[in-house]
C-alpha cells in the first residue's frame, strides 16, 4: 500500500490553508472596499446637500424672462450631462397650488412644464425621482432633500457617481485573480522549503536508525537533533536500544551460562554411562555409578526448575498472594531451618525479631527468599554469626539477614543478582549452587511489590534485606506518614 510522505502531506496541507487564508482575506478586502465606497458616496451626497442647503439663503429671484423646462429633461441633465445637483423652487399661490421652478446658478429660473396647478410640487418630485431612478440604476446614488423657507419650498436633488469606485472594485478583483495563484505558488515553494528544513532532523534519525544492525546494537542516534520533539524521539529510541542491547547481552550470557551449567551434569552422566559400559563392572560399582547419575539428574532438574521459576516470574505468570502476614513468624521459622543447615559448622544463627511485624505479600514466597539468603550467608561464612531480624522502615517492613562472612567486593555487588553469577564459583559448586538463588530472590521480592538491597565489605560480612509493603490492620496505630490529612 502506497503511503504519502509526511513532507508532501504537510506541504499540501499548508498550501490549502494558505489558499483559504488568502482567498478569505481578499474576500474581506473586497467586501470592506464595497462598503466603504458606498459610505463614501453617501457621505459625499450628504455633504453636497448640506452645502447647497446652506447657500439657499443667498438665493434671489434673477431678472429676465424665464423659459420652461420639463422635469425629465432635468433628470437627463443631472445624470447624462454630469451636473452633480439640481435645485427646484416651489412658489405658493393663494389658491393653494404653486409653480415649480428649476434653479441654476448660471441662468434665470425656469418653470417646470407639464404640471397641473394644485399638485405641481408633488407631481414634480415624483417625476424627478422616477426619472432619476430609471436612469441612474446602480451607477449613481440619488439623494433628495426638501427644504421649507420664507422664499418658498426648495427640493434638492444630488446625484453621486459610483463608477470610480466600481472601477476600483474591478481593479481589486483583477488583482486578486492574478495575484492569488502567484502568491499560492510562492507560498507552496516556501512551505516545501520550510517543511524540508523542519523534517531534516527526522530524516537523519530515520537514516541513523536504519543503519543500526541487530548484530551491532552499540550504535546510537545523535542527540540533540536541533528540534525538541525529534530529540525526545531520538532519546526514546536510544533508551530502547539500551534496553535491547542489555537484554541481548543478558540473553547471550544466559545462553552461555545455561549451556555450561547443563553441559556439566550431562558430561558427568555420559562419563558414568561410558564407564559402566567399558567393561564388566560389579553390582556395587554400578550402583555407585547410578547414584552419581541420579545426583547429576537431580542437580540438572533443580537448575531447570529454577530457570522455569525465574522465567514465569519475569513474565508475571507466577502465582503470588497479596495478603497480610506476620513477618516475624517467617523470620523465626527460617532461623530454625538455618540452625539445622549450619550444624557441623562454626557458625551461630541468632534472631532479632520481637513483636509482630505485619507485611503485605506472600508468606511462602518470602520464606523462599529468606532461605536463599540464609543459604548464601552460611555458604560464605566459614565461621562467625548470622543474624535474622524483622525491621520497619518508613512505609515498608523488612527481613534482614546479616553475616560476618567473607563479604562481597563492589564489582561483584553490581552483578550478584544476575543468572548463574557466582562470587566464588568453586565454593558455590562445592555446595551445589548454580548461581540462581539471588536471582530468584530478587524476582520473588519484586512480584510482591518489594525490593532487595545489599550492603557488604570484604572481610567483614554482608547484609541482605528484603523489604515489603507494610500491612495496616484494623485497630493498628497508623504511622504518621500514612495518615489521612
Amino acid at each position: 500500500m502506497h503511503e504519502p510522505r509526511l513532507g508532501e502531506e504537510l506541504t499540501t496541507g499548508f498550501t490549502r490553508v494558505a489558499w483559504a487564508a488568502l482567498a478569505s482575506f481578499m474576500f474581506v478586502v473586497l467586501v470592506v472596499f464595497a462598503v466603504l465606497s458606498e459610505i463614501a458616496v453617501r457621505r459625499a451626497s450628504e455633504h453636497s446637500a448640506d452645502v447647497i442647503e446652506s447657500l439657499l439663503g443667498l438665493y434671489a429671484d434673477p431678472a429676465g424672462t424665464p423659459t420652461g423646462v420639463a422635469p425629465a429633461m432635468l433628470a437627463d441633465q443631472l445624470v447624462g450631462m454630469g451636473d452633480p445637483f439640481v435645485i427646484t423652487r416651489t412658489t405658493r399661490a393663494d389658491s393653494g397650488g404653486g409653480t415649480v421652478y428649476y434653479l441654476s446658478p448660471t441662468m434665470p429660473a425656469k418653470p417646470l412644464t407639464g404640471l397641473s396647478g394644485t399638485s405641481a410640487p408633488a407631481e414634480a418630485r415624483a417625476i424627478m425621482l422616477d426619472a432619476l431612478a430609471e436612469r441612474a440604476r446602480w451607477r449613481f446614488r440619488v439623494l433628495h432633500r426638501r427644504v421649507e423657507s420664507d422664499m418658498g419650498d426648495f427640493d434638492i436633488y444630488v446625484v453621486a457617481s459610483r463608477v470610480p469606485h466600481v472601477w476600483g472594485f474591478v481593479g481589486l478583483v483583477g488583482a486578486a485573480v492574478v495575484l492569488l495563484p502567484l502568491t499560492a505558488l510562492v507560498v507552496r515553494r516556501g512551505a516545501k522549503r520550510a517543511v524540508r528544513g523542519t523534517l531534516e532532523p527526522l530524516d537523519r534519525v530515520t537514516i541513523q536508525a536504519s543503519a543500526i544492525h541487530p548484530d551491532d546494537l552499540s550504535r546510537r542516534i545523535d542527540s540533540p537533533t536541533g528540534q525538541r520533539e525529534v530529540t525526545e524521539l531520538a532519546d526514546g529510541i536510544n533508551r530502547m536500544l539500551d534496553q535491547v542491547e542489555s537484554a541481548q547481552r543478558a540473553l547471550k550470557s544466559f545462553t552461555a551460562d545455561a549451556s555450561h551449567e547443563l553441559r556439566t551434569p550431562l558430561t558427568h552422566i555420559r562419563a558414568r554411562v561410558q564407564w559402566c559400559l567399558a567393561q564388566d563392572r560389579g553390582s556395587e560399582e554400578i550402583q555407585d555409578a547410578f547414584a552419581a547419575i541420579g545426583q547429576e539428574i537431580d542437580r540438572t532438574t533443580k537448575i531447570v526448575d529454577e530457570l522455569m521459576l525465574i522465567a514465569r516470574g519475569e513474565n508475571n505468570q507466577l502465582d503470588v498472594e497479596c495478603v497480610s502476614f506476620d513477618l516475624t513468624d517467617v523470620v523465626k521459622e527460617v532461623a530454625e531451618i538455618a540452625q539445622a543447615m549450619a550444624s557441623g559448622r562454626d557458625v551461630e544463627v541468632t534472631t532479632d525479631a520481637d513483636g509482630p511485624v505485619r507485611a503485605r505479600g506472600d508468606a511462602d514466597r518470602t520464606r523462599q527468599i529468606l532461605l536463599n539468603l540464609v543459604s548464601n550467608a552460611i555458604r560464605y561464612t566459614p565461621e562467625g554469626v548470622i543474624t535474622l531480624s524483622a525491621r520497619r522502615k518508613e512505609h515498608e517492613v523488612g527481613a534482614v539477614v546479616q553475616d560476618t562472612g567473607v563479604g562481597i567486593s563492589e564489582d561483584d555487588r553490581a552483578r550478584i543478582f544476575e543468572r548463574f553469577y557466582r562470587v566464588d564459583s568453586s565454593r558455590s559448586r562445592e555446595f551445589g549452587g548454580a548461581g540462581l538463588g539471588l536471582t530468584i530472590a530478587k524476582v520473588l521480592a519484586e512480584l510482591q511489590g518489594g525490593v532487595i538491597d545489599v550492603a557488604s565489605e570484604l572481610g567483614k560480612g554482608s547484609t541482605f534485606g528484603v523489604w515489603l509493603p507494610e500491612a495496616i490492620e484494623p485497630g493498628d496505630m497508623v504511622p504518621a506518614h500514612l495518615r489521612e490529612p
